[in-house]
């Protein structure tokens, strides 16, 4: 039995662009959707295919892609499970593609990057034998970014190769790179450099990277917990244990932090090795000179 598992926080609008194609392709015996706390529930989508299962998980503050597709694949019925993003337009072929032990496939973002579509990393076919094996994906890791990464570097460690999922074969639904963070966590407080920071890719990643390296990920950790608030069948309704979330060491997360600054300020210009030696305090002085220099420059333009 093949699974389809998807996400969503608040980008229904391409979820429901994406099903009917998804619903046509051939093999997909269940698509399962995690609805991630979306502030217009998807319940209306049930009616539209007997193979769409329903997991909605309520009073979540913020969008964490590990949460929910450990959930997902959890939750799904399928041997084979097919993890696609809800932008994401896979072809007929892979949707048909067959993991083995020893093998599984996957999206890389090299191939993809080179042909705007750096978003193929995060699509891939497995076993769920090969997601019990290394936990599924590392529930810490709860910034934009290397999440994927680290569950294929576990699988291939664990001897399984990857294989890639050509490029021409996964097409996605147009949106910029602020959608992609757009719900992760935001400083409570917005000034320039605050937005700058947030809106940069590169300073979530480096933060997972941090993390990762710290904590790998394994069968000795445990799984998110979550309690069961309805279940008819085909709509599973859960509230997650925030009590028993794995915990992040306030000195970790200030050494994760730097590194992700130290990334916007080499993103912004500055040569790596002089980034390496700022502090917190140099890296938003280079950053609001930045701002004040782009501000400044537009009203020259204008």
């Amino acid at each position: 039995m093949r699974s389809l598992v998807t996400t969503c926080m608040n980008r229904e609008h391409h979820l429901r662009r994406s099903l009917p194609h998804w619903l046509g392709l051939p093999g997909i015996d269940e698509i399962v959707i995690v609805d991630w706390s979306t502030r217009e529930p998807l319940d209306d989508l049930l009616v539209l295919d007997e193979r769409i299962r329903l997991i909605r998980v309520e009073a979540e503050p913020r969008w964490v892609l590990t949460y929910p597709y450990n959930l997902g694949i959890r939750e799904a019925s399928g041997d084979i499970i097919l993890k696609c993003d809800a932008d994401c337009l896979p072809s007929a072929s892979v949707a048909q593609l067959v993991p083995e032990p020893g093998h599984f496939y996957a999206g890389d973002w090299r191939t993809g990057t080179a042909v705007g579509k750096a978003s193929v990393n995060g699509q891939c076919v497995f076993s769920k034998a090969h997601w019990l094996e290394v936990n599924g994906y590392h529930e810490m890791l709860r910034r934009y970014g290397r999440d994927d990464v680290d569950f294929y570097d576990r699988l291939v460690a664990a001897g399984h190769r990857r294989i890639e999922i050509p490029v021409a074969d996964l097409d996605f639904l147009a949106h910029d790179d602020a959608a992609r963070v757009s719900e992760q966590v935001k400083p409570a407080v917005i000034d320039p450099a605050d937005d700058l920071i947030h809106r940069t890719l590169a300073y979530h990643e480096a933060i997972n990277v941090v993390i990762a390296s710290f904590h790998p990920w394994g069968p000795w950790y445990s799984q998110a917990h979550y309690e069961t608030l309805s279940d008819d069948g085909r709509l599973l309704r859960l509230r997650r244990d925030l009590s028993r979330e794995l915990p992040i060491a306030a000195p970790l997360a200030q050494i994760a932090r730097m590194h992700g600054l130290r990334a916007v300020v080499t993103g912004i210009g500055i040569p790596a090795p002089v980034a390496a030696r700022l502090d917190e305090k140099g890296c938003l002085g280079h950053i609001h000179r930045h701002l004040q220099a782009t501000t400044a420059g537009r009203a020259t333009a204008a």
